[in-house]
């Protein structure tokens, strides 16, 4: 029997978005997908509407109001409060959860903050994956605090956690190849590391509007045989790639929260990562990892020295990480939050119709 029927509007090629439809479909409920580009979710109904420009949300609100509303759904759930946020102040009618990102209500300003605003003030209940975002989101409105959870992007620890690979340490980085993401940083500290502890690798994984320059600068900097640029690493092949690494990398110049590092911390790899946004809740300093100050390539190079020239103080920080995801972070426990909170909102909503 159908738990309720929810429509998601949400990134069809996110990866969260997929995750998050198919766990809510196991759990038992009807999931569909309206999405802004992309590709259909395997398994999953999914509506795209063609990519057309940063107009593209407002052009296709009556549609997706109009296509949300004929499937009849119980739940709204919108994933990311500015873009998709706009499709929700059509369905007045329907109860409507948000799930706040980051970009959406950390430094937003001018029309998109605006619409930010009446978007949570709009919803039924908002969550956020941590702390960090609960804030943004109450600092834009501070009454939505009173209906707001902190529901995280949950990770499934690696059973038994991979072995360390031998070799050389390993470090990797797996994000956009974008300046938010600070890899050029990361290139800078590697060649300073690399002065004291030789024998460094490092896989820049992902791609971007900066490769083309990263590639350079790691032929200025002399380091091209020691630095791999894999491309675009698919979720589904995370897990056995930070299995063939030692450390992974983040000096983010702003991260909302980290999910890419509690995945390292579910193989029990230690994280090295800048002390910015939402960080913090997800390494902890000196226990899971270590933190350096933003674009400090210096202190970022000193961590990474640390870590690599002692590998028993590596696998221990390693699995105290893979403690602290199995205690705070697991995705299925993740998942029940979720779904009690659809049982909770499609049940609040049909008892008041009644009324």
């Amino acid at each position: 029997m159908s738990r309720g029927r929810v429509v998601i509007f949400g990134w069809a090629d996110s990866a969260h978005v997929a995750r998050w439809a198919h766990g809510l479909t196991d759990r038992g409920f009807e999931i569909t997908v309206i999405s802004v580009g992309g590709e259909p979710i395997e398994e999953i109904p999914t509506i795209i509407y063609p990519r057309q420009g940063k107009l593209a949300y407002v052009r296709r609100a009556g549609q997706a109001a109009h296509d949300a509303a004929s499937l009849r759904p119980d739940l709204i759930h919108c994933h990311y409060a500015a873009g998709f946020g706009l499709w929700t102040l059509a369905l007045r009618h329907l109860p409507t959860l948000v799930s706040v990102w980051g970009s959406d209500v950390v430094k937003v300003s001018g029309p998109a903050r605006w619409l930010v605003r009446r978007t949570l003030r709009r919803a039924d209940w908002i969550t956020a994956t941590g702390e960090f975002l609960r804030k943004a989101a109450c600092d834009i409105l501070p009454e939505a605090e009173s209906r707001m959870s902190v529901i995280p992007f949950g990770v499934t620890p690696v059973d038994p956690p991979p072995p360390y690979p031998e070799g050389p340490v390993r470090l990797c980085f797996l994000k956009e190849h974008r300046p938010i993401y600070g890899p050029d940083l990361l290139l800078e500290a590697f060649a300073l590391a690399r002065q004291k502890v030789g024998d460094l690798r490092l896989t820049l994984a992902g791609s971007g509007d900066m490769s083309d320059q990263l590639k350079n600068r790691a032929r200025e900097l002399g380091i091209t045989e020691a630095v791999e640029f894999p491309g675009y690493i698919d979720h589904r092949t995370v897990v056995s790639f930070l299995s063939t690494h030692h450390i992974l990398v983040m000096p983010s110049r702003m991260e909302s929260f980290g999910v890419v590092a509690l995945e390292a911390s579910a193989c029990a790899r230690p994280v090295i990562a800048t002390n910015v946004g939402g960080i913090p809740e997800v390494v902890r300093d000196g226990e899971t990892g270590l933190l350096a100050p933003p674009e400090n390539v210096p202190a970022l190079a000193e961590a990474i020295v640390k870590l690599a020239s002692d590998r028993g103080l590596s696998v221990r920080f390693g699995l105290t990480g893979y403690k602290f995801v199995q205690e705070r972070y697991r995705w299925d426990k993740c998942l029940d939050q979720m779904c009690e909170l659809y049982d909770r909102l499609i049940y609040d909503a049909k008892k008041n119709s009644v009324l």
